[in-house]
Formats: structure tokens, sequence, C-alpha cells
């Protein structure tokens, strides 16, 4: 009998090495992870994950090694938690799950993990570091497959950790998966109510609409802040097509933080034009 395989996407320090730990002991399934087999290449040729990946840009051969592993994991009859950027591609019978996380968490998480092939001394650093390499990713992963691997579209899931413990991902991910499996329909969005800003509310279906790893509420403001009230670390909501960013002010922030208790984690760019 064929095995079940999720495979993990994400963000940089999105959690996706401690998560897949937990799915694989909650499930009884092995891990897989890419990742740690390009760190382990990275020490191996004394350079940084950021050099290795502007280095592969020009050096196929890396990727080539790499991906026909993940295409071979297709074929097997085990349980799997693959973690990689690329598995959703490869493996195209896996449950696909995006992690998100907010860029400031994830170079804390990257910087607290101390590992060889990522030695940053600061917050910022590591802050820049991470966008060059997520840069470098799309751009290599674009030339050579034609996809987007930031194109939440590609995945089953989608969910935020920023603001909740690994534990929290892998049980709601576990219980997302058993729902895939079974047929049963869910939400395919999981956003921390910390990262959502006010924009368009009306209508009770709850919608938010991403732009450049800024998540809007695009509809079903009511149903949100329901959600928030009854504690939920997560909210479950659907992804709108389009949203006009611009009702998004200082002042419906403002108004939403008072209305529901939730300080908005407002990106400093967003700070910056208001």
């Amino acid at each position: 009998m064929k095995g079940f395989k999720i495979a993990l996407a994400g963000d940089l320090g999105s959690g996706k090495s401690t998560v897949g730990k937990l799915l694989s002991e909650m499930l009884g399934a092995e891990t897989y992870s890419t990742g740690t087999i390009q760190r382990k290449i990275a020490t191996e040729m004394g350079m940084t994950t950021l050099q290795l990946n502007q280095y592969m840009e020009t050096h196929p051969e890396i990727d080539n090694k790499i991906d026909d592993g993940l295409r071979a994991l297709e074929h097997e009859e085990k349980n799997l938690i693959i973690d990689s950027r690329m598995a959703w591609h490869f493996v195209p019978s896996s449950f696909s799950v995006y992690m998100l996380a907010d860029a400031r968490i994830s170079a804390e998480r990257i910087l607290n993990a101390g590992r060889e092939s990522e030695p940053f001394k600061t917050v910022e650093e590591a802050v820049r570091s991470i966008a060059e390499r997520r840069k470098s990713e799309m751009l290599r992963y674009s030339s050579l497959y034609g996809v987007n691997i930031k194109d939440l579209e590609n995945y089953d899931y989608v969910i935020d950790t920023s603001y909740v413990s690994p534990q929290t991902v892998a049980e709601h991910i576990a219980d997302r998966f058993r729902k895939f499996a079974a047929g049963e329909a869910f939400a395919r969005y999981d956003i921390c109510p910390a990262r959502l800003l006010p924009c368009e509310e009306s209508g009770e279906r709850a919608l938010v609409y991403e732009e450049e790893g800024v998540f809007y509420i695009a509809g079903g403001g009511g149903t949100i802040a329901g959600q928030i009230a009854e504690g939920r670390p997560l909210v479950s909501c659907s992804r709108a097509a389009a949203c006009d960013t611009a009702k998004c002010t200082p002042a419906k922030i403002a108004e939403w933080e008072r209305r529901t208790g939730v300080r908005v984690a407002v990106p400093a760019r967003l700070q910056n034009n208001g």
C-alpha cells in the first residue's frame, strides 16, 4: 500500500525542520529534508547558505542532484514528511503546505539557531541575507522550472507560523491533512491575527489578500473578529483575488485594534508610508 506524503515549503526561518519532526512523531512518518542536504553541501564547500544559493545559479548540477532525490520520493511506498522548497512540484501526490513567517521573526529564529552555514551577527544582517537568499532561490527556480515558489496558490494549505508554537502549527497541519485525505473541505489559509491588516470588511466570508508578504482583510471582517473573540490562535480564511489596499489607513488599523484587542504588527515600510 502506498504511503502518504506531506510536503513542507515555506519562508526561511518559518520552522519547517522543527514542525517536520513533530509531524513525523504525530503521524508515524519518516523525514526528508533538502535544506539539511544543502546546508551540509555549503559547509563542505566552505560557503554560507546564501553563497551556495548564488553559486547554484550558475551550477545547476547541484540542483539536479537534489531534484533527482525528490523525484524518487513520488514512488516510495512509505509515509514521508518532506521539508523542501520544490517537493510540491516533484512529488505531486503530496499534501503540499506553505509555512509563512514575518521576516524579522524568521531572522531571529535563524540567528538563534546558530548554524555554521548561517553565521549572522545581528537580526538586521539576517533579515538582509534572508531577502537576498530568497531572491536568489526565486530566480533559480523560475529559470530552471518556470515556477514561482512564492505563489501561494501552488499549495493545498498555507499556515502562518509567526506568533504560534511549532506544536500548534503541527497540529493544524495534521488536522488539515486528515481532512484533505478524507475529501473534506477546509479553509486553505490560517493566518495569525496580528498579521491581518483591516481593509475591506463587508460580507460574511473571511477573505485575505496578500501583497508582498503583507495580509489584508478583504472581506468578512465580522467573521474574522468573531474568530479572534473565540481565542483562536489562527484565523481561518480564503484568499481574495483583489483588494484596494489604499483603504487600510492608520485610523482603520487603530479602530480594528480597539474592536478586537489585537495589536497589529504593521510592517515598517507601511509605517513609513503612513
